[in-house]
């Protein structure tokens, strides 16, 4: 007799788990319909839910029509899979135009695209929809040691900051966020989601709510008296124009701004004053890099960055060769032994 896989516990016979008997005739869609289901249930945030969606997509799209039940994906399956990624698929260009920009998707990227995949079809396998999971033995693409996220130059700043005009609104408004982000470290989200309700004028903090925040936890981040001055003649403007209840950050049109259509700015003025990548993250990184070389500690911006562990800050921190340098000339142990020794060189 046929049993139904829903809510069935797998059975354990000589340490092998056996799967119950699984609707072979299932498809994709209704295997995702199954899967969303259980992570809103977990209350995986929406963006989340997106990533899920969009992935899937994609390789559905490889996959083309005439795939359509989710047990026909195998391990060889996933592996051309990975390795049209890796070889023959070119993403499109930053600003989403549909022109191609000749370049293959990163490691990281593909990467990404293969931990969800794990996530999906472990969840899949446990819960008896499907009969073999396709993923267990696909590890992540190997590649040469990266920089995790460039920060920017000195001169790239100034470059950035000089190229606003402030008597334009628009203008103004993103050279006070890129401001903001290099003062705080904020996640671009967190930022464009700010109220005036969130900004302690007196206290010179920003309050980021646990709605809000990747981890989920409450955080006050000091802001700069300069900033804060800037937030608080944008937020004068802003209120003027489309009313109190609107967000700090919003375009012309009286809507919030989006981060998508930041990062479009950024690659713009990219192209504009001859900068090679210039995306919304980078500045989270400049700040974390420069607030440890002007002295702070590494506990305290690890609580800054919202971060679980401390490994993930250190991989913010990001030094070029001159960084080091700089470092080294100040902080030789060499210096402090020449004077106690009354070494003359």
């Amino acid at each position: 007799m046929k049993r139904s896989y829903i809510g069935q516990r797998n059975e354990v016979r000589r340490g092998k788990v056996l799967q119950p008997d699984v609707d072979l005739n299932t498809t994709i869609d209704q295997a995702m319909v199954i899967f969303i289901r259980a992570k809103e249930a977990e209350g995986v945030r929406p963006g989340t839910i997106k990533n899920y969606f969009d992935i899937v997509r994609y390789l559905r799209e490889w996959l083309g029509d005439d795939v359509k039940l989710i047990n026909t994906i195998n391990a060889d399956t996933i592996r051309m899979y990975i390795n049209y990624l890796r070889n023959e698929r070119t993403p499109y260009a930053e600003d989403d135009s549909r022109t191609k920009t000749g370049k293959n998707l990163s490691v990281n990227t593909i990467n990404i695209r293969i931990r969800t995949l794990r996530t999906l079809f472990r969840f899949l396998y446990n819960e008896g929809i499907i009969s073999d999971n396709p993923m267990q033995n696909i590890p992540l693409v190997r590649d040469d040691e990266q920089q995790e996220v460039p920060g920017l130059s000195d001169n790239e700043v100034d470059r950035i900051l000089a190229s606003y005009d402030d008597r334009q609104f628009a203008q103004w408004r993103d050279k006070t966020l890129i401001l903001l982000l290099l003062d705080t470290g904020m996640r671009i989200g967190e930022s464009l989601s700010l109220t005036s309700e969130q900004i302690d004028f007196r206290q010179l903090t920003a309050h980021v709510p646990s709605q809000i925040a990747k981890n989920r936890k409450n955080r006050e981040i000091p802001l700069s008296r300069e900033v804060a001055k800037r937030l608080r003649q944008l937020v004068d403007e802003t209120q003027q124009y489309f009313g109190e209840d609107s967000q700090i950050f919003m375009n012309a049109f009286g809507d919030d701004l989006t981060a998508d259509a930041f990062r479009r700015r950024l690659n713009r003025l990219k192209n504009k004053i001859n900068i090679d990548t210039l995306h919304p993250h980078m500045f989270r990184h400049t700040f974390a890099r420069n607030y440890i070389l002007n002295g702070g500690d590494l506990f305290t911006l690890q609580r800054i960055l919202d971060h679980a562990e401390i490994q993930t800050t250190r991989k913010y921190i990001q030094m070029d060769n001159e960084h080091v340098r700089q470092q080294h000339n100040k902080f030789s142990p060499l210096r402090r032994i020449v004077k106690r020794n009354g070494i003359r060189i």
